[in-house]
């Protein structure tokens, strides 16, 4: 599995991770399907797989937070949850774990315009010796790896390896552990599997998060699904 330095996109990679659960919050709204954003002055489509809603104009104490934690080094674009989170999590409830997908970019990328070679090279450096996994390796990286160590302390990551779920796209799958917190003080520490992909449209790039709430090799294999389903709908207006 790998070993040694990880490159300095990477570093990035996994702290952002640390803000792809959904947060304990909900919302009583009706999104659209898909909406714009702008990297740069280039607008793409963001439209999310079923049941994954767009919560963010919902949740702006919450979406602030989030683009608090990365704006350092990105740029929070959107955040989905599925619908039925937004009727779990109601205010006053107990909240609920579920799923998460996030866009992002990151501000030293974000003016820059990426062709075949340089996207190539910046995956060369992210992915490194990362194994490269598909879905059906999924038990067999659960099966090698001793993840356990991840839920005892908080911060810690291990990358389960790289993957190729779209076009012009690579993923980097990776294991967290991080520092929960409940509204009677407990600390559990919160174990998840997330995908982290780098997608180039129209000569830029988008950061892409798919967070599952459990650490299993079933949920490496949905997370790893649902980006491939993601990534087959992003794209950029049709000119007129």
């Amino acid at each position: 599995m790998m070993t040694g330095r990880i490159p300095r996109h990477a570093h990035y990679t996994l702290f952002i991770i640390h803000f792809t659960f959904a947060l304990a919050l909900c919302a009583r709204a009706q999104t659209p399907p898909q909406l714009v954003v702008f990297v740069d002055s280039v607008p793409v489509i963001i439209a999310a797989p079923a049941p994954f809603v767009e919560v963010s104009r919902n949740l702006p104490e919450a979406f602030a937070q989030r683009s608090r934690a990365v704006s350092a080094s990105g740029r929070l674009l959107a955040w989905f949850i599925p619908a039925l989170s937004l009727q779990e999590n109601q205010p006053g409830g107990k909240p609920t774990r579920c799923r998460a997908l996030q866009v992002q970019v990151l501000r030293e990328m974000e003016p820059v315009r990426y062709d075949a070679q340089t996207f190539k090279a910046l995956r060369d450096e992210t992915l490194g010796r990362a194994p490269r996994i598909t879905e059906d390796d999924a038990a067999t990286v659960f099966g090698i790896l001793d993840l356990k160590p991840l839920g005892q302390k908080p911060g810690g990551q291990k990358i389960l390896g790289g993957a190729e779920l779209g076009r012009d796209s690579f993923t980097l799958c990776i294991a967290v552990g991080t520092e929960g917190g409940d509204q009677l003080g407990g600390r559990k520490i919160e174990t998840s599997v997330t995908c982290v992909t780098y997608m180039l449209i129209q000569e830029k790039i988008l950061l892409l998060t798919v967070t599952g709430p459990d650490l299993s090799a079933d949920e490496l294999r949905n997370a790893m699904r649902l980006t491939r389903e993601w990534l087959a709908l992003l794209r950029w207006p049709a000119k007129t």
